[in-house]
């Protein structure tokens, strides 16, 4: 029974030490705030503004200072397919981080 339970905390510390590597790609990011863009190596990649879903942040190549963009009127920004959509098809989608 002891070699159980030391297989069992082994796939534990193994399952959230995969966990972690999977977020890793997401750190230092501050999901509620401008990215930090220095250390960011996907320029095309938009960032959404959890506080305000018609702005989102890009980052331009060579720029270290993100810049905040509005959404064209009656739009919000959807992460998953990287752009702004009517309301009527912007869902909430739960942070990849807390």
């Amino acid at each position: 029974m002891h070699k159980v339970a030391v297989v069992v905390v082994f796939a534990l510390v193994a399952l959230a030490s995969a966990a972690n590597v999977h977020l890793a790609s997401f750190e230092p990011q501050d999901i509620y705030a401008e990215p930090n863009c220095k250390i960011v190596n996907d320029h095309s990649r938009m960032f959404r503004d959890i506080s305000d879903p018609t702005h989102y942040w890009v980052c331009p190549e060579g720029q270290e200072k993100a810049q905040y963009i509005q959404c064209p009127p009656n739009e919000a920004f959807m992460e998953k397919p990287q752009k702004c959509v009517p309301w009527e098809e912007w869902k909430w989608v739960e942070p990849y981080t807390k």
